[in-house]
């Protein structure tokens, strides 16, 4: 053996960019789109679901007092109903009751019923 080191070779420069192939090719980045959209379709499903079921404890809620407003609704009704007869009947105070309401822009129907809500 000589005493001579192995001389130190340099990189040979060439006018082509050096390419890095890729062992998985398009696997990696396909995997990750696809587990990110189906983490972002389970987020919203969760999210629509828990919605509904929000909105749907909310129109429960709202249906007791909905009757009770419609109870109320129809007893007035029919009170007022019933002092339009009283006023067309000739009684004073009914028909200054009536007058009032008529300044106040209440009109009353005496032969409408009262429509149920939906």
């Amino acid at each position: 053996m000589s005493d001579n080191p192995m001389p130190k070779l340099d990189p040979v420069e060439t006018d082509q960019p050096q390419t890095r192939t890729a062992g998985h090719g398009v696997f990696i980045p396909l995997l990750l789109i696809t587990l990110a959209s189906l983490g972002w379709t389970v987020f919203q499903t969760t999210e629509l679901i828990r919605e509904r079921n929000n909105l749907n404890q909310s129109h429960e809620d709202q249906v007791t007092p909905l009757a009770q407003s419609q109870k109320v609704r129809v007893a007035a009704d029919s009170l007022a109903a019933k002092m339009q007869t009283l006023a067309d009947q000739g009684d004073a105070n009914a028909q200054l009751v009536i007058n009032e309401l008529h300044q106040r822009g209440i009109t009353i129907n005496t032969k409408a019923s009262t429509p149920t809500p939906p």
